[in-house]
C-alpha cells in the first residue's frame, strides 16, 4: 500500500536523469583527463579509481531511489487509532402530539416541521445532531451521533403516535435533551420546535435546568396565535372530554421565555426558512468540543524504513573515496539508529508481544507496566496486563483490570468491548457464571455482531441451568471442559487477532461441550425471554397510554 504512488512513476525518469548526468561527467572528465597527460599517469595520482566513482554513482542511485519509495508512503500493519473531532452537540426535540396535524400552516404543523429541521441537519454537517421526539412524554429518537444522514433518516419516520403518550410536555422534552447533553463537553443546544402548548410539565422549570448544565434553547414556534381546529377521525375536528372542539394556538409566550432564559433565541416558523439559517449559524458559534469521538483501523506509515536506508547509504557513498573516514560514519550510525531503537512505550510495548507470543507472560507484564509508565493514557498495556495476568491464572487480577477499563468512559469502544469480553473469560474461570453472562451481554451491547461473545454467554447461561459438580481442586482444574483456551484465535482474513497487532490480546474463549446448535437453541430461549419480557412492558405501557391524562388534554 502506497499513500502516494506517483511517485514510484516518476523515479524512473528521476534515475535515469541521475544515470544520464553521471555518464555525462564520467565522459567529460574522461576528456579532461586525456587533455592533461597519459591515463597510466593519472592513475598514480591521489584522485579516486573509476571502479570507486562507479560504485559511488550506485549507491547514489540506489539512495534517490529509496527516497522516491519513502515519498510515495509505503504503509503495512494495521493500528487502532482514536479519532478525534472538533464538533459541537445538537439535539433537535421536535413535537409529535394530536395538535401538530393542524393545518394552519401547509401541509400541516408536523410535516412543515420535519421539513424545516431536516434542512438544519443539513447545515449542521460536522456537528454531533440528536433526535428526541415528544408528546405526553419525551423519546430518544436518534442518540447523538456525527451520521447527519441517519439522523435525517429517523427524522423523516417521525409522525403522530410515535410516542404512546397522548398530551404535550414540552417540560420532559428539555430534560430528555439536557441529560442527552451532560455528558459531552463544549458548546451544546436544543433546537425546539412545537406549537407551544403545554400540560402540566414545568417548562420554566426545565429551563432552568438546561441553562444551569450550559445548554442554549433555540425555540421555533409553528403555527399561528389565531389558531385552527385539531382534524380527528372520519373528517371531524378533535373534542375535549367535555365534547368542546379543541382549536390549536401558538404560544409565543412560553416559547420566549424559555428562549431568554438559557441565552437563546426564539423564531417563529416563515415560508423562506430564515430562520433555520440564523439557529445554524448561531450553533456554529459556540465552542466546539475537542476529544475522541471513536475508533479505527488505519494503515500503519513505514516512510522512516527506507528514508533511513537511503541516509544510511549515502554516508557509506560520502566514506567510500577515503576509508579513513570509516571510523567517522561508525560513530554516526549510533545517533542514527538511537530514535529508532530507543527506550519508548511502544518498543516496550511491542517487546511486550513478543514475549507474550513465546508465552513468557511475567517479563510481558514486566514491559507492560513499564510501557504503562511512559504513557497512563495509553490502555493498550493496561489492557495487555491484564490479558498476561489471565494467562497466568491470576483471573481475579485480571478481571479487576478488566472492569475499571470497562467502565472507563475514555477507552475507545473497540477497547471496552474486548475488555467486557475478557471480563467475562475471568469471571467464568473463577466460577462466576451470572457475572459472565453480564460482562458477555455488556460486549455484545457494544459490538453486536461478535460471534465469540454469543457463542460464551450461551455457555454462561447454560452453566447457570446446569452448575458443574463440585469437586476436589486438584481434579476439577485437571478435567474441567471449561476451561479457557490458551490458543490464539484466528481472524478471517488469517492474521493472527493476538497482541502483537496494536495491541488487543487473544480473547480467551471457554471450550464446551455444546455444539453450535445447542449454544443456539439456548440464545433463542434467552432471546425469547428478553422477548417476552418487552412485549409484557410494551403492553403495559399501551393500557397506561389509552386512558386520558388526568387533565383530559390529550392534544
Amino acid at each position: 500500500m502506497f499513500r502516494q504512488p506517483w511517485w514510484l512513476a516518476a523515479a524512473v525518469p528521476v534515475l535515469l536523469a541521475a544515470w544520464a548526468l553521471s555518464s555525462w561527467a564520467c565522459a567529460r572528465r574522461r576528456r579532461v583527463g586525456d587533455a592533461l597527460g597519459r591515463t597510466a599517469t593519472l592513475v598514480r595520482t591521489a584522485a579516486p579509481s573509476a571502479s570507486r566513482r562507479g560504485a559511488c554513482a550506485r549507491l547514489r542511485w540506489a539512495s534517490i531511489g529509496l527516497l522516491m519509495i519513502s515519498l510515495a508512503g509505503p504503509q503495512f500493519g494495521i493500528e487502532l487509532v482514536e479519532t478525534r473531532s472538533d464538533a459541537r452537540q445538537v439535539v433537535i426535540a421536535i413535537d409529535v402530539s394530536l395538535s401538530m396535524l393542524t393545518a394552519d400552516v401547509k401541509p400541516n404543523r408536523l410535516e412543515r416541521a420535519k421539513a424545516s429541521l431536516s434542512l438544519l441537519i443539513d447545515q449542521l454537517r460536522g456537528e454531533r445532531v440528536g433526535v428526541v421526539a415528544f408528546a405526553g412524554s419525551a423519546q430518544i429518537i436518534c442518540p447523538l451521533t456525527m451520521d447527519n444522514d441517519a439522523a435525517k433518516e429517523l427524522l423523516g419516520a417521525v409522525s403522530i403516535g410515535a410516542v404512546p403518550n397522548p398530551g404535550t410536555a414540552v417540560g420532559a422534552a428539555l430534560r430528555t435533551a439536557t441529560a442527552m447533553l451532560g455528558r459531552y463537553p463544549g458548546g451544546k443546544a436544543v433546537v425546539l420546535l412545537t406549537d407551544g402548548e403545554d400540560h402540566r410539565s414545568d417548562p420554566q422549570g426545565a429551563s432552568k435546568e438546561a441553562a444551569a448544565a450550559g445548554v442554549r434553547v433555540f425555540t421555533v414556534g409553528i403555527g399561528t396565535p389565531e389558531g385552527e381546529p385539531i382534524p380527528g377521525e372520519g373528517g371531524a375536528y378533535h373534542k375535549n372530554a367535555k365534547g368542546t372542539t379543541v382549536v390549536s394556538r401558538l404560544d409565543e409566550n412560553m416559547l420566549g421565555h424559555i428562549a431568554r432564559e438559557t441565552q437563546g433565541a426564539y423564531y417563529r416558523t416563515t415560508p423562506g426558512t430564515d430562520e433555520i439559517a440564523d439557529i445554524a449559524k448561531r450553533v456554529k458559534e459556540l465552542d466546539a468540543a475537542k476529544g475522541v469521538s471513536g475508533t479505527a483501523n488505519l494503515w500503519r506509515n513505514r516512510y522512516r524504513w527506507p528514508a533511513a536506508a537511503a541516509f544510511l547509504l549515502l554516508l557509506i557513498e560520502l566514506a567510500l573515496p577515503v576509508w579513513r573516514n570509516v571510523a567517522t560514519v561508525g560513530a554516526l550510525l549510533p545517533l542514527f539508529a538511537s530514535p529508532a531503537f530507543s527506550a519508548t512505550a511502544e518498543s516496550d510495548l511491542r517487546a511486550g508481544n513478543r514475549l507474550y507470543g513465546q508465552g513468557l507472560y511475567e517479563q510481558a507484564l514486566e514491559r507492560y507496566a513499564r510501557a504503562a509508565e511512559r504513557r497512563p493514557k495509553d490502555s493498550r498495556a493496561t489492557f495487555n496486563s491484564g490479558d498476561a495476568l489471565y494467562r497466568m491464572e491470576k483471573a481475579q487480577d485480571a478481571a479487576e483490570i478488566f472492569e475499571d477499563l470497562a467502565k472507563n468512559p475514555n477507552s475507545p469502544p473497540a477497547t471496552r468491548s474486548a475488555s467486557l469480553y475478557n471480563l467475562g473469560n475471568a469471571r467464568y474461570t473463577g466460577g462466576d457464571f451470572a457475572g459472565a453472562a453480564a460482562a458477555y451481554r455488556g460486549a455484545l451491547t457494544l459490538t453486536p455482531n461478535d460471534a465469540a461473545a454469543r457463542h460464551n454467554l450461551a455457555v454462561a447461561m447454560e452453566r447457570l441451568k446446569n452448575p458443574p459438580k463440585t469437586q476436589n481442586k486438584k481434579d476439577s482444574k485437571k478435567d474441567d471442559p471449561n476451561k479457557p483456551q490458551d490458543k490464539k484465535e484466528q481472524s478471517k482474513d488469517g492474521r493472527d487477532n493476538n497482541n502483537e497487532r496494536k495491541n488487543d490480546p487473544p480473547k480467551s474463549r471457554p471450550q464446551d461441550s455444546l455444539s453450535k446448535d445447542e449454544a443456539d437453541r439456548v440464545l433463542r430461549a434467552v432471546d425469547e425471554r428478553e422477548k417476552q419480557t418487552q412485549r409484557q412492558a410494551k403492553q403495559s405501557r399501551s393500557a397506561r397510554s389509552a386512558a386520558r391524562p388526568p387533565s383530559g388534554e390529550d392534544w
